[in-house]
Order: structure tokens, then sequence, then C-alpha cells
């Protein structure tokens, strides 16, 4: 095993284990981030819910992390795609393609409008 892949397993480990805690944390009645948007405006910003939505997910109830934040939810799978994609393209040297910037410009279009939406219904 070299020492780069070494090096990414033990930075994984790190992070999976902070996110472990602070899974642990929050189930046990801790209190999450808030949302600093929300804070100063009182409305709800794209990201509102996630971590409630990620909580009601390890509890394997998806109604109630659909309610926290469907759109995210929605667009987990792209997430993630973009996510291991991204890392593809930087180990491999290459640059983003086009049609990944075009997709990636629509995500943030689209999270925009649900932003907004979301406070109107409120």
């Amino acid at each position: 095993m070299s020492a780069e892949v070494r090096k990414n397993l033990k930075r994984y480990g790190i992070l999976a284990a902070a996110g472990f805690l602070y899974l642990v944390y929050l189930r046990t009645g801790g209190r999450g981030i808030p949302c600093l948007f929300r804070l100063l405006t009182g409305w709800k910003c794209p990201g509102c819910g996630v971590t409630r939505m990620l909580l009601s997910l390890s509890r394997l109830d998806f109604r109630e992390a659909f309610r926290a934040n469907p759109f995210v939810l929605c667009t987990l799978p792209l997430l993630l795609f973009e996510v291991l994609y991204d890392r593809y393209l930087r180990r491999s040297g290459k640059g983003m393609p086009r049609w990944n910037m075009v997709l990636l410009c629509t995500y943030a279009a689209a999270l925009a409008v649900f932003g907004v939406l979301r406070n109107l219904s409120v």
C-alpha cells in the first residue's frame, strides 16, 4: 500500500469518525449547528433541514427526511456522483468537462429556486 493511499485512508477515517461522533451527539439530544442565514433573515436557506434529513436517514425514516429537505434528499445520488467524479478528475489531472459545468450550474440554479419557493409556501 502506497503512502498516498495510507494518507487518504487516514484522512477519510478521521472524517468518518468525526461524522459518527457528531451523529451520536445529535441523536443523544444535542443541538445541531444553527443556520446563520435563518438566524439573520428568518427565512430558510436551501440547505436548512439537511441535518434533520441526515438524522432521519440514519433512522431509515424517509418520510421525515423528505419533509426536512426534499430537494437535497432527491438529489443525493447526483451529489454523490459529483463528489466521486470530482475526485476522479483531480486524480487523473483532467479538467472539468463543459457538460459537467453546465450540470453544476443548473443544479445551483435549481437549488436557489427551491430556496425561494420553500419560503413562499411558509
